[in-house]
């Protein structure tokens, strides 16, 4: 058996805008407006099947500045995940810390929604990390 090995994600400069980032394969979330979600929901999917697999998450802060949260599965056990703000100018760079989580879990939240969260992890770095996919486990989002 051979062990897959994570692929290099494509590399960012500034100006690192939407468009540039959905085009690197990354999953997008500019403030609510949602681009590559398929490959979420891959990774996801990966996730339970065990497979080896990998995604970047760029999200916007209000003043348009790019925050990175970057997974890696190895297919058995572990999710490597690295935080990086270092082109948030509003922000203090935390230097891209790492953890290692076990698991992914969706976390309702009446108030601000439904939203992923690092579970089983080694540090606090897991605490940088949330998601929301703008999609409700239940369906519709009404009441």
């Amino acid at each position: 058996m051979t062990t897959a090995k994570s692929k290099a994600f494509p590399a960012v400069s500034a100006p690192y805008d939407a468009d540039q980032a959905a085009a690197n394969g990354d999953v997008v979330n500019v403030h609510g407006k949602m681009y590559n979600l398929d490959k979420w929901k891959s990774f996801l999917a990966n996730l339970d099947a065990e497979l080896p697999d990998q995604v970047r998450i760029t999200q916007y802060t209000i003043e348009g500045n790019p925050v990175f949260y970057e997974l890696v599965y190895d297919g058995a056990e572990a999710i490597t995940y690295t935080y990086d703000n270092s082109m948030d100018a509003f922000g203090k760079d935390a230097g891209r810390p790492s953890t290692v989580c076990r698991d992914i879990r969706l976390e309702e939240d009446k108030e601000l929604g439904s939203s992923y969260k690092l579970t089983g992890c080694d540090n606090a770095t897991s605490d940088t990390f949330w998601f929301n996919s703008g999609e409700s486990e239940t369906g519709q989002g009404s009441e």
